[in-house]
């Protein structure tokens, strides 16, 4: 279930139901598929293209990711967030 918010502005806010990954989270999946990439080709199990698309597209998500943060950054200054606590008791 989501977490409502309701900002000062009046804005309700709902966190996603699937969360993207933290920065250090995503930084050890690409490093494992960089890893485990590297020693396929070493091993001669996958050719040279192979190799440069996958350390290609794993820098272009970066540097998407990247430009995302900084744009959302930019363009949605943060705002004052209140929290609103869930009704327990519904039924009266």
């Amino acid at each position: 279930m989501p977490k409502v918010t309701l900002r000062k502005d009046g804005i309700v806010e709902l966190t996603p139901r699937r969360l993207p990954l933290d920065g250090s989270d995503r930084l050890l999946l690409v490093s494992t598929v960089l890893l485990g990439t590297g020693g396929l080709f070493v091993s001669g199990a996958i050719p040279a293209p192979v190799l440069a698309a996958v350390v290609a597209a794993s820098l272009a998500v970066e540097a998407f990711f990247g430009l995302r943060a900084l744009a959302l950054l930019l363009l949605r200054p943060a705002a004052e967030v209140l929290e609103v606590a869930a009704w327990r008791d519904r039924r009266r």
